[in-house]
């Protein structure tokens, strides 16, 4: 149950790991996780979601901070993709939240 680390990002992304792409891969993921979190509506931590769905949060932690790296504005919005991972993600959480 661990999350995602900006090393294993920078290692799907092929990039170099200098101090100053591993700082914008650290703000990167913490952005997305924000945007993520706000999406649930819920007062989450990392570790609530974590122990609903690893896999399928660091996932979707991977994809935005993608995203995010590529078009820091999200210009084109979310990819339907996203929209498909963070609408199971938020329905996985709000169910164990009800259960």
């Amino acid at each position: 149950m661990a999350l995602l680390t900006s090393q294993e990002l920078a290692d799907e992304l092929n990039i170099d790991t200098s101090d100053n792409e591993i700082k914008t891969l650290d703000s990167l993921i913490a952005s997305a996780k924000s945007l993520i979190k706000s999406s649930i509506k819920l007062q989450v931590t990392d570790d609530d979601i974590l122990a609903v769905n690893t896999d399928l949060y660091n996932r979707l932690i991977k994809t935005m901070a993608t995203f995010l790296y590529y078009d820091r504005e999200l210009s084109v919005g979310y990819s339907k993709g996203v929209l498909i991972m963070m609408t199971n993600l938020r329905a996985e959480v709000l169910g164990a939240y009800n259960a």
